[in-house]
């Protein structure tokens, strides 16, 4: 008997809004930094570059936010992250085994952009949630061998 697999549209759904809605909380604090600051820039890619320029000045508020944010338990840092890719790769695929390659390749794609978008290689703390994610596309890809019959 065949396994029929299905997107989980309602979590996906769910998990889309969770991440726009922390993407847009962030975006809204670079905002309001660069206004402070002075800073003029295009919202499309304008923030990108002055992030990744490095001559943004945090107020020690908004730095600790962003420290909590981005620690190991945060909810940017790899752990959370790459769980949130994980689980939105299978939400996406209803968990088929057979899809696991396709979601690796999309991730690869989308993380290029990325860095194309960033202008240069990401930082450090995006360099190790690509390499969890992988580690966890390579896990499942194992678990799927083992539990698929010969």
């Amino acid at each position: 008997m065949t396994k029929t697999y299905t997107q989980y549209s309602n979590l996906v759904n769910k998990m889309k809004a969770d991440a726009e809605a922390h993407a847009q909380q962030l975006q809204s604090i670079v905002e309001k930094l660069m206004t402070q600051q002075g800073q003029i820039f295009d919202k499309a890619n304008g923030i990108w570059f002055v992030l990744a320029s490095g001559n943004l000045k945090v107020d020690a508020a908004t730095q600790a936010q962003a420290q909590k944010n981005i620690a190991e338990d945060g909810y940017w840092g790899v752990e959370q992250t790459s769980d949130r890719i994980i689980d939105f790769a299978n939400a996406l695929t209803g968990g088929d085994p057979s899809k696991i390659e396709e979601m690796r390749e999309a991730f690869k794609k989308g993380y290029k952009q990325a860095e194309e978008t960033w202008g240069s290689k990401l930082p450090d703390i995006s360099q190790g949630t690509y390499d969890t994610v992988m580690e966890k596309f390579d896990k499942m890809a194992s678990e799927a061998e083992l539990t698929t019959p010969n």
